[in-house]
């Protein structure tokens, strides 16, 4: 009884942070990082505001290249920073033909918003969002994910992900409307990774926490065909 308590309870919770914050230095280090979604759009405010347009172009275009340019020397996967670019490439396309600035912002815009929908989709269809994300990025069992006392979990983390792109959208649109480039930059950096650590930790923890209180098998309980009772204590997410 007494080797039992402490076993379970006091050291499960630095695990899962602890695993989190670990996860999340792929955001810094992993093969994309924060700087190919937040340094390209500071950028173009920024060149915008001293040159206009032709300068935001010049120099998004030889950011999003340097990524490219890194990578290869790095002997790392270029294909995000590929996709990166062209995602640079097309956005700038759409500015330079309307000639507002601010319509660089529009496909980020649109995408954000068609998350959201996703989100809010995959929750009603019962195959909440979070965990395709589990599934894609870890490769434990599909049918686990589904089960009545494991999908709350992914049910509930999958609305914070849903108000978060909805906030994302909503704020960027409002001010792509009020045409205030600079402050729609902003916005967005300050609504990438900021906030996205503590989406990405808030996630992590609660949907440990909440897998623990379900009471379902853990991944290699549900592997092997264990019976209830269940030791669960599953630790990821």
């Amino acid at each position: 009884m007494t080797d039992d308590s402490p076993t379970i309870d006091e050291p499960s919770h630095p695990t899962r942070t602890g695993q989190a914050l670990g996860e999340l230095k792929d955001l810094f280090t992993g093969p994309r990082t924060v700087g190919d979604s937040i340094i390209p759009p500071l950028v173009f405010a920024v060149a915008n505001a001293i040159g206009g347009i032709p300068a935001a172009v010049i120099a998004s275009l030889t950011v999003g290249a340097g990524f490219v340019a890194y990578r290869v020397r790095k002997g790392r996967p270029i294909i995000y920073a590929l996709g990166g670019l062209a995602a640079v490439g097309f956005a700038l396309a759409l500015a330079v033909r309307s000639g507002r600035a601010e319509t660089f912002f529009l496909p980020g815009i649109i995408s954000q918003a068609a998350y959201a929908v996703l989100a809010v989709v995959s929750i009603a269809v019962r195959r909440p969002m979070t965990a395709w994300m589990s599934y894609m990025f870890r490769g434990w069992p599909l049918p686990w994910f589904w089960r009545n006392d494991v999908r709350p979990a992914y049910t509930e983390t999958t609305w914070l992900w849903a108000v978060y792109f909805s906030a994302r959208a909503g704020g960027q649109w409002y001010l792509f409307n009020e045409g205030r480039t600079a402050l729609l930059a902003t916005f967005k950096v300050a609504t990438s990774w900021p906030i996205l650590v503590f989406v990405l930790v808030g996630t992590y923890v609660y949907g440990n926490w909440r897998l623990h209180r379900l009471g379902g098998p853990n991944v290699e309980e549900f592997k092997a065909g264990t019976e209830p009772p269940f030791a669960g204590g599953q630790v990821g997410f």
